[in-house]
């Protein structure tokens, strides 16, 4: 026979002063559990509650209690709490830690102990999360913990998490198998949608006294992208060990409710050979889809580059793959989407932004075997309203001969007249476009003193060899290049006249720089070495 326990133990403070703040229907979805009656007004069917509740803790019925009890915490879900029977296995497993000391309005099962399901016994309650491919629920390890709404505070709650002899060999045979903090927000569409992973904006997770590196934020403005917290690294593998699991949140305005689950981890290798396997565009679908477009009267297609490279890795795609909702043909790389989503899960596509799950995405055959005929170095191909598909033309090098950007031996001679040959080592110039020279200037020294200059000077006699170099980054579509920039005209100040009298270098430490030109004369100059300028 159970053991008979005491009204003392079983606390009604706490959940009397939930009971006051119920709405009319959470009042009559409880009376309706009970077999209690419905009408009247909201004071009275409080008070009917309340005293069923007395009711169950006068007569130490425990099981009737816990069940009113989470009824009273859970009034829009009734339906997900059940108890083991008492004197079942999973029953005597299960020790609720109640009394006294529990907050007025916070809900027993916050300090209850977990249980483990047994041979026999009832599984605890199940939060419905949004499914993820990466995360399938094994079992869950705790209740569901409720967390009240904590406006201008913070607060700390606690649970347990104690594994069975089973569960134990299973994590140490298995290391996909992982314990994970599960987490989601209240809204009124909670009993009837599946719910997205989010935890408090501020919270902190302590297991055995070690916090928890976790993101429990995820994206700005993008609901589902949290991920849950991994615990596993943290517990101590060892049948009845209780593992502490501390939580601390603060400043929320709306309720959040917990539970941690036993989850089988999907590594993306894995998946992408079950995508490798699975679903596919035929060649024949997209092909089909291509010429429907460009028999349209209203629709004028025309050729299109369709790239090879992952729009998310910029890499190569490996196993092309998109969405079957999707209307565009691009595709990108299964495991460069995998990857992302493990990461943060907001499942759009990155071409069209449209939702996507895992189930719709395909292979698309058509891509697919584009890949296989086309070398790795190619990045895109040309695809044509009909369906076939090209190599993306390419405009052809053009050799050049010594390393000019026109490729032909007459162009090299035009560059040859730039060159500057230098008779005597202590003069050179720089052939230059003719300038105005200001009157100012136009004074010339006695013809006595005068040399033939470089740009006087008749052709020279040889010229350097030209070797032949075959450039192939030119092309022969390529404009001339622009000739360099022009001397500028010298003013008549005094600076001017300094510069024309030193043949437009600059002195600095004996070394001579022409001005506009690209090459340096080292050497100090001889003051009786006649200027040629004005000879």
């Amino acid at each position: 026979m159970a053991t008979m326990a005491t009204p003392q133990r079983m606390n009604v403070q706490a959940p009397t002063a939930k009971i006051k703040t119920l709405l009319n229907n959470q009042l009559k979805n409880i009376l309706k559990a009970e077999n209690l009656k419905c009408s009247g007004v909201k004071a009275q069917m409080q008070a009917r509650i309340i005293t069923q509740l007395e009711e169950y803790a006068r007569k130490g019925n425990y099981g009737a209690f816990e069940r009113l009890q989470h009824l009273i915490y859970n009034p829009d879900s009734p339906a997900r709490f059940s108890l083991p029977p008492v004197g079942s296995p999973a029953g005597a497993a299960y020790s609720p830690m109640l009394g006294a000391g529990s907050p007025i309005g916070m809900p027993p099962q916050l300090h209850r102990g977990p249980i483990y399901p047994s041979p026999g016994g009832h599984a605890p309650a199940r939060l419905a999360f949004r499914e993820s491919p990466f995360y399938i629920i094994s079992e869950p390890l705790t209740h569901i913990i409720d967390f009240p709404v904590m406006p201008n505070n913070r607060h700390t709650l606690h649970a347990k998490v104690i594994f069975s002899p089973t569960v134990c060999e299973r994590l140490r045979a298995d290391a996909n198998l992982r314990v994970m903090v599960y987490c989601a927000g209240e809204s009124p569409l909670s009993p009837y949608t599946k719910l997205d992973i989010g935890f408090p904006h501020q919270m902190e997770i302590k297991v055995n006294q070690d916090e928890v590196r976790a993101n429990l934020r995820g994206l700005k403005n993008k609901p589902g992208s949290t991920r849950p917290a991994d615990i596993t690294d943290l517990l101590r593998k060892i049948p009845n060990y209780e593992n502490s699991v501390m939580v601390t949140y603060a400043l929320t305005h709306k309720k959040f409710s917990m539970v941690i689950n036993l989850v089988k981890k999907q590594p993306v290798e894995e998946l992408v050979k079950k995508l490798a396997s699975g679903n596919v565009i035929s060649k024949e679908r997209v092909i089909r889809e291509m010429v429907t477009k460009a028999d349209d009267p209203d629709i004028v297609t025309t050729s299109t580059v369709m790239s090879l490279k992952c729009p998310l890795s910029t890499l190569r795609m490996e196993l092309p793959c998109r969405s079957t909702v999707c209307t565009h043909n691009q595709c990108f790389d299964a495991t460069s989407f995998l990857q992302l989503q493990e990461q943060a899960p907001t499942w759009t596509c990155p071409l069209c932004n449209k939702t996507v799950l895992f189930e719709s995405l395909a292979v698309d055959q058509y891509v697919k075997e584009i890949l296989a005929k086309t070398s790795k170095s190619v990045e895109q191909v040309t695809i044509e309203p009909s369906g076939m598909w090209s190599l993306s033309a390419k405009p052809s090098p053009s050799p050049r001969q010594n390393g000019s950007k026109y490729g032909t031996a007459a162009a090299a001679a035009d560059d040859d007249d730039d060159l500057v040959e230098i008779k005597d080592a202590r003069v050179s110039s720089v052939k230059n476009e003719s300038t105005p020279v200001p009157p100012i200037m136009s004074r010339t020294p006695p013809l006595s003193s005068r040399e033939p200059s470089a740009a006087s000077a008749p052709p020279p006699q040889a010229k350097r060899k030209i070797d032949d170099v075959i450039d192939l980054t030119g092309s022969d579509d390529e404009e001339e290049p622009p000739r360099g920039p022009k001397r500028q005209a010298i003013h008549a100040t005094p600076r001017g006249i300094a510069e024309l009298r030193n043949g437009g270098y600059h002195e600095s430490s004996g070394h001579a720089r022409p001005n506009g030109t690209g090459f340096v004369i080292h050497g100090t100059s001889n003051t009786n070495t006649p200027d040629p300028f004005w000879q």
